[in-house]
């Protein structure tokens, strides 16, 4: 850029439920920030004189891109009309056809707690937008804040350029914690760090147990059909290893000794007990945490168990 240039900001309007996405779309504005552009979206919307449908609407119309992050609630409807905010901003930004790029989180591989997934009518019509989405639109699934955000670094620089944006300085890809300071953080502030994706080793020491009840409805895992054992992995660190089904199945057939590579989740929860005292019953809080076998990615067997 030559002294004196004026910079070339390029608007981009982010658009999503907010309660349940706010931790995603931080991370999306701090990635976007990276780049010349203007984020904006239902934050920095502030005071204004028209209804909120109309303003909003006019925020998008003043962007060049859009952006839409689809979680598992389809979101408030306003009143006058059928469709959701989320979906009057993907609307608008369709009849504009502004660039659009579309990520739905996977529901698969990342949990979402149980206050953020919309059922009823909500649910169904989320499953008729998505359907649109994903016949309309090539769709990126995401998991993480930090998976989002490195999406959306990868795919906002190439659609600036189709604009005839300038795209200047290098980008720094948003870096996802390694798996030794993900389980760091998660053995520190587990509630925190919950449903954080991890590769792990260890050695199977062929001990995996059944889990008890009350565990598996603290975790979510399925009752009568999971396993745990608490087991060194190859950090030094401890922790509980659970599966549940097929994996439960798979744990209990490993070969002992067998060096095991999975990819897994963090869980956690919270379970009441009441403990009776001299002056009444008390509740007690307990905590579960653990690891949660999502793959088994790599078995090798070692000499002492193939002997």
């Amino acid at each position: 850029m030559e002294i004196g240039e004026t910079k070339q900001y390029i608007p981009i309007f982010v658009g999503s439920t907010f309660v349940d996405l706010q931790h995603y779309r931080r991370a999306v504005r701090d990635a976007l920030s990276q780049l010349e552009t203007i984020v904006r979206g239902m934050e920095y919307f502030g005071s204004k004189p028209g209804s909120p449908v109309e303003e909003c609407l006019e925020v998008v119309r003043s962007c060049k891109v859009y952006i839409g992050i689809f979680g598992m609630r389809y979101g408030t409807v306003p009143d006058g009309f059928e469709r959701s905010m989320t979906h009057l901003e993907y609307d608008e930004a369709q009849k504009l056809n502004l660039p659009s790029l579309i990520y739905i989180i996977d529901e698969e591989n990342q949990p979402i707690l149980p206050k953020h997934v919309e059922t009823g009518d909500g649910a169904k019509r989320l499953r008729e937008l998505k359907d649109i989405l994903t016949k309309r639109h090539v769709v990126s699934f995401f998991t993480t804040p930090e998976n989002l955000a490195a999406k959306v670094l990868h795919d906002v620089p190439e659609t600036l350029k189709r604009i005839g944006a300038r795209i200047e300085g290098k980008l720094e890809l948003t870096k996802e914690p390694d798996n030794a300071e993900v389980l760091r953080q998660f053995s520190l502030l587990p509630k925190i760090f919950r449903g954080k994706e991890v590769i792990i080793e260890f050695v199977n020491p062929s001990d995996f147990r059944a889990v008890s009840g009350e565990t598996c409805a603290t975790l979510n895992i399925e009752v009568g059909a999971s396993v745990c054992s608490y087991l060194k992995l190859s950090t030094g660190d401890n922790y509980y290893i659970f599966g549940e089904n097929d994996l439960a199945l798979a744990l209990c057939k490993l070969p002992k000794m067998a060096n095991v590579k999975a990819r897994v989740i963090t869980v956690f929860g919270i379970t009441k007990r009441a403990d009776w005292t001299d002056d009444g019953p008390i509740t007690v809080l307990e905590t579960e945490s653990g690891l949660l076998i999502k793959e088994i990615l790599q078995i090798e067997e070692s000499a002492k168990s193939a002997t």
